[in-house]
């Protein structure tokens, strides 16, 4: 009997003390989404994310399990590419408040795969979105899938125009350069037609991959791109059909991060991992190392990761 009072009392006290805190939250100036790390600090807890918040410029890979979304962050602007899943649109978001976002300057879908317009829908709906970049897909590769139908209407609720980019076209976001590395041309599959996009923020910079396999990777070397970059975000998760020994040479990273879970298709591939450790690229992994988060202040970049 003393026992279930207790257990009473000590329930009465916990969401008396979470109510207070929400009324905290609700009076506070910068608002309740951008206030969740600094509440947490002032308890003495974690906020993971919050390891950002005096990096210039930062590269969030999202734990979305066999996906891909990576948000940025630079002079006070942000950037998401993909949306993981349709079960991923919320989680993601609820990173994004963590973070005070109120506004996407620039979504950039890869390509439309499942995987990585899943949760746009919910995003476009949730957050303003200054610009929105897709590639351009030959007709015969357009889905008909949910996820895909789901983001062209939320678009089209919100009157958002999808920009298709131009091989080598270029533009700032907050001091980052951002540039379109590929598709340099059409591609036989979605894969083969993602967007590469490559950032360059002071001396540091990130080339992502997408879902691109050995035959964009080969179009992009050909191109002549510079393609250098201390980060490298492995292309397909992962898989076999990407991340040759070419674009390696080409790329020469110092780190790679991987967007992935354990699944049936046994991803990464040992085959990637070793040509990665032969390339000395240090190796992150979402399913091993959750959110991967790449700080860069122009000249140096620090790895923080969510467990």
């Amino acid at each position: 009997m003393e026992q279930q009072k207790n257990r009473k009392k000590a329930l009465k006290i916990t969401l008396s003390l979470l109510l207070a805190i929400g009324v905290i939250v609700s009076l506070l100036p910068f608002g309740a989404a951008a206030s969740w790390h600094r509440i947490f600090s002032f308890f003495g807890l974690n906020d993971f994310s919050a390891a950002a918040d005096f990096s210039p410029m930062s590269v969030h890979v999202l734990e979305v399990g066999k996906a891909d979304s990576i948000f940025i962050e630079c002079g006070g602007k942000t950037m998401l590419i993909d949306g993981g899943t349709m079960d991923q649109g919320e989680p993601i978001a609820e990173y994004l408040d963590r973070r005070g976002v109120k506004k996407l300057d620039c979504v950039v879908n890869t390509h439309p795969d499942e995987d990585h317009i899943g949760g746009l829908a919910y995003l476009i709906g949730r957050y303003p979105v200054g610009r929105y970049y897709a590639p351009g897909i030959p007709k015969n590769l357009v889905p008909s899938s949910e996820e895909y139908l789901a983001a062209q209407k939320a678009l089209n609720e919100k009157h958002i125009q999808t920009l298709v980019p131009a091989c080598g076209e270029t533009f700032f976001l907050g001091g980052m350069k951002t540039e379109f590395l590929a598709p340099v041309k059409e591609g036989s599959s979605t894969n083969n037609n993602s967007i590469v996009l490559k950032l360059t923020y002071g001396k540091t910079r990130f080339l992502l991959m997408g879902d691109a396999e050995k035959e964009e990777e080969h179009d992009l070397i050909e191109s002549g791109a510079d393609l250098s970059a201390e980060v490298l975000k492995i292309g397909h998760h992962g898989s076999s059909t990407s991340t040759t020994e070419a674009l390696l040479n080409a790329v020469k990273p110092g780190w790679s991060a991987i967007s992935v879970a354990d699944d049936s298709n046994g991803l990464p591939k040992r085959e990637v991992l070793k040509r990665l450790l032969s390339a000395g690229a240090a190796v992150y992994r979402t399913d091993v190392s959750g959110t991967l988060i790449f700080m860069s202040d122009g000249q140096n970049i620090k790895i923080a990761t969510g467990r």
